[in-house]
């Protein structure tokens, strides 16, 4: 019975985070019953994992608060919506600090491509051909998305699991890394919006792949 239920859970996620990332696609925005219901669905995933209020469920409580906080500054900017980081909050309620970290990363790496692909087609079908891409532009978010990843891969190993092991260190980290290609992906918005390219990146889509490729393995297996 246990199993069915986390069964059931994550299925439910599943498809919420498929329904937020279609909708995110087609009109930028994300509902907040969506939100809300994921937020909400989160103690009972920590009750049938047999989490413990404390340390195991004040440590999400603390992730999701931080991880809220951090990207509330990138909505205060004007690079992430308000539903993007709702969302993200959310998730940071369900994700111990190795998927969370995970998560984070992916969502960069997801998000640059995303931004990437969406200026070089805008600016196709708005100057006509390969050679007009302002590769000024999308070169910087492709070295850093591509050195972002390079480093993800370098650090499997000793280095992955010594932050693992100090939760507030991986967090900090992955908060670092994810700042780095989110400052540049400012910089190049900014570069592509003076040339008439307004670039708006779906990252409830980013999110949700990013999620659910994080959920393809057990993401308690800490707690066991």
């Amino acid at each position: 019975m246990g199993d069915v239920f986390l069964t059931f859970l994550l299925g439910a996620l599943g498809l919420l985070l498929v329904s937020a990332g279609v909708e995110d696609a087609r009109s930028r925005n994300i509902a907040n019953w969506k939100n809300a219901a994921i937020a909400l669905l989160a103690p009972l995933w920590w009750w049938a994992n047999g989490l413990a209020f404390w340390p195991d469920v004040a440590l999400q409580l603390g992730l999701a608060a931080l991880v809220f906080a951090f990207f509330v500054g990138a909505f205060a900017i004007g690079q992430m919506g308000g539903g993007d980081v709702k969302l993200l909050g959310a998730l940071a309620l369900w994700l111990p600090v190795q998927p969370l970290v995970g998560m984070l990363v992916l969502m960069s790496l997801v998000g640059g491509a995303l931004t990437i692909v969406m200026v070089a087609e805008r600016w196709t079908q708005l100057r006509g051909g390969l050679r007009a891409l302002p590769w000024r532009t999308i070169g910087p978010i492709a070295l850093a998305a591509l050195a972002l990843a390079l480093l993800v891969h370098a650090s499997r190993g000793g280095i992955a699991a010594a932050l693992f092991a100090r939760p507030v260190a991986a967090v900090a980290v992955a908060m670092a890394l994810v700042a780095a290609l989110g400052a540049l992906l400012l910089i190049g918005a900014r570069a592509a919006r003076k040339n008439g390219i307004v670039p708006e990146t779906p990252y409830g889509v980013a999110i949700a792949i990013s999620t659910l490729l994080v959920l393809r393995e057990p993401i308690f297996n800490q707690f066991t």
